[in-house]
């Protein structure tokens, strides 16, 4: 059903790297920019969120021969998945003159019954030391969960295993659920986050610091998961990406400026409240509340939009765009005294000329559609940023995917 034989055949064939050169130009479904979850590790789990954020320069690795092979890695698409390839990226010489210690046979098996049953074999390849080694596979049902066994090292006498990500190609529909976000989260003993989705748009808070410390959350859903600009109390600021798993826990990474941690927890006990919960924010709203957008102007000086997407390589907004624009609209029409700069933002990725020049044209899109839809073309500039004021970092999938964004900022 899968495709076995030729999954084996293709792998140890494509070894040399011709076929990640064949997928190059094909998105990774085994990232967290995907949404896509370590399930589990049979050793070191806490390294083996490496495996799945988009940076070959991350690895994870065994560090002693306390653990012998083979080793065991599941980890969970977004959704299920046509996959026409899998495979992982060698991590090479260690530093310290370590050799032969990454990654050697390796068996892939899926399943779309859970991640402890149904499974079926796929492939079975030798990785290169080095780069991206895929074994494509053959048409078959879709799979939701990979399990991914590393027999052992390239040489028997290495040290210990490592290696730096786990791919996966093909293609999958991103869950469209309309109130996929909307919950409280429980991320620590006594800390929290709650989400509330009104179509692609999220609000929010936050409790963290064993709960003495709050924030608050705002952002958009693209492709299935959540990307988040978050402000604390002391009016610290910085950004979120997040995905929910089939147990329906958060699960994600939090950023201040390119440091990166683990952030997510699954769904808190019932009644449990936060001061964005609706029965906090009834007991406390103003008579007139404020537009979030304009008070984080106000406050701050500036606010991070999530949500306007483009087109690729071009500075048409997409109609998914609409709905995170009108919110704009919405806040310069309710502060007509307000005069603001909207800043484009870029990854890192491609030239740095390139960049600039796409983020220039992408703020004066922004502009143009605001001054047609009534927005005094006096009140606005367009500023483009290109790629450098990152606000996450450019060596992983999810931190590139929080760096293009649109800023707001007061004149």
């Amino acid at each position: 059903m899968f495709g076995r034989l030729t999954g084996i055949v293709a792998g140890l064939v494509m070894a040399s790297g011709l076929a990640a050169q064949d997928h190059a130009t094909e998105p990774d479904l085994l990232t967290l920019a995907s949404g896509a979850v370590l399930v589990s590790a049979s050793v070191d789990p806490a390294t083996a969120l490496a495996l799945t954020d988009g940076d070959p320069a991350s690895n994870w690795d065994t560090s002693t021969k306390k653990f012998p092979p083979p080793y065991s890695f599941v980890f969970e698409l977004i959704a299920p998945a046509e996959l026409t390839a899998v495979g992982l990226h060698g991590a090479g010489p260690r530093p310290g003159g370590v050799q032969g210690g990454s990654a050697g046979f390796v068996r892939v098996a899926g399943s779309n019954e859970g991640p402890d049953q149904g499974y079926q074999e796929l492939t079975r390849f030798k990785a290169a030391p080095e780069g991206a080694t895929l074994a494509d596979i053959a048409p078959g049902m879709p799979i939701r969960w990979l399990r991914f066994t590393v027999e052992g090292p390239q040489t028997p006498e290495a040290a210990w295993v490592y290696f730096s990500e786990v791919i996966a190609h093909g293609t999958l529909t991103p869950p469209t659920d309309p109130d996929r976000f909307t919950g409280v989260f429980q991320s620590g003993r006594k800390d929290f986050i709650e989400l509330h989705q009104d179509g692609d748009l999220l609000s929010g808070c936050y409790l963290e610091n064993s709960g003495l410390s709050t924030g608050t959350l705002s952002g958009a859903v693209q492709s299935g998961v959540a990307l988040l600009s978050w402000t604390s109390d002391q009016g610290i600021v910085g950004t979120a990406f997040l995905t929910r798993d089939s147990t329906g826990a958060l699960t994600g990474a939090k950023y201040r400026h390119r440091s990166r941690k683990v952030w997510g927890g699954p769904v808190a006990p019932e009644g449990t409240i936060t001061p964005c919960s609706p029965e906090s924010v009834a007991a406390e709203t103003p008579e007139v509340p404020v537009d979030p957008i304009v008070k984080a102007l106000e406050d701050l000086g500036e606010v991070r939009i999530y949500g306007i997407h483009f087109e690729y390589d071009s500075d048409v907004p997409k109609p998914s765009a609409l709905p995170a624009l009108r919110r704009l609209l919405a806040a310069l029409q309710s502060a007509p005294a307000l005069n603001v700069d909207i800043e484009g933002h870029t990854d890192a990725d491609g030239d740095d000329g390139y960049n600039q020049n796409l983020s220039d044209r992408r703020a004066a899109a922004v502009v143009t559609w605001l001054v047609e839809n009534g927005i005094d073309a006096a009140r606005l500039g367009a500023v483009g940023k290109g790629e450098s004021a990152p606000v996450a970092s450019n060596t992983t999938a999810d931190g590139k995917a929080l760096n293009r964004r649109v800023e707001v900022r007061r004149r």
